[in-house]
């Protein structure tokens, strides 16, 4: 129906332009080819000069506010252009940002360093670890919309889904290190226990209570197995890294890509003379606000 009114508008003003063009010049001619009526100074030959130069200050008026519309419609589109592009080149930042934040490798690396050699702060290291992956996507909440955060929305819940792969490595990779520094204070527990029962009163009721946690604990843990578990949730830190984590970079690029492309279509769109398109940008600079 829209298209039909459409027609129905581009034929009426053919019809008026061909009016004006050689209706009026025609009807002119006739009037003075009449010889009658009212009776002028002037020729038709004057009248059709005089109707020529009002046509061409019409037509050069026109020109004019075409040209003002053409050029804000511009400056329109350049200001959203460069709104837009900055913010999803910020959005694509963040989420670099992230995947470096919970890269397994880096922290991959510092248990590896430090491991058996110093436990507790490898633990810490991978606390720390579990601390950025659990709180990964947070920065994202303050600059995605509801209109943006559906095309990112994939990537958002690929990253949290792997987050969580790597939490759920890092603590059982914290109970081995755990295991492991309880083994090292498996000699001065006994000597400990050796020491209370010769001289009985020499240790605090707490301090006998914990070492017999400890000695209670050392039942259960064997070196070569911690070593062995150890070895498996190293690897299980590559794998994922290796099918997930490399893939997810790969995709955050090419899904960015596709956002500029789009970006710039609708920057473009911008140029057309429909009012819809201003109300739609107007919409989502308000949005934006």
């Amino acid at each position: 129906m829209s298209m039909f009114k459409k027609i129905i508008k581009i034929i009426i003003f053919i019809i008026v332009l061909l009016f004006i063009i050689f209706g009026i010049p025609i009807i002119i001619n006739e009037c003075y080819k009449a010889d009658s009526g009212y009776v002028t100074m002037w020729d038709a030959s004057a009248m059709l000069g005089y109707y020529g130069a009002i046509i061409g200050v019409i037509v050069t008026a026109i020109t004019v506010v075409a040209t003002i519309s053409f050029t804000k419609k511009q400056i329109q589109r350049e200001s959203y252009l460069k709104a837009e592009t900055e913010k999803w080149n910020k959005l694509k930042t963040i989420f670099l940002d992230i995947l470096t934040n919970i890269n397994p490798i880096v922290v991959l690396k510092d248990v590896m360093d430090n491991g058996f050699i110093n436990p507790t702060k490898t633990i810490n290291i991978l606390q720390r670890y579990q601390m950025n992956c659990k709180s990964s996507t947070d920065l994202l909440n303050a600059h995605l919309n509801m209109n943006d955060y559906p095309k990112v929305k994939h990537l958002i819940d690929k990253i949290i889904k792997m987050a969580e792969e790597f939490v759920n490595i890092s603590a059982e990779e914290i109970e081995q290190y755990s295991n492991y520094r309880i083994l090292q204070h498996k000699d001065s527990a006994f000597q400990m226990m050796e020491i209370e029962k010769n001289r009985p009163g020499s240790f605090s009721s707490e301090s006998l209570a914990t070492n017999k946690e400890v000695i209670e604990k050392l039942k259960t843990i064997n070196g070569d197995e911690i070593n062995s578990k150890l070895q498996f949730l190293n690897s299980e830190f590559i794998r994922v890294y290796e099918s997930e984590y490399r893939n997810l970079l790969k995709e955050i690029g090419s899904t960015f890509e596709i956002l500029e492309v789009e970006t710039m279509k609708e920057a473009d769109g911008l140029l057309n003379f429909n009012v819809k398109t201003k109300s739609k940008f107007s919409n989502n600079k308000n949005k934006e606000k």
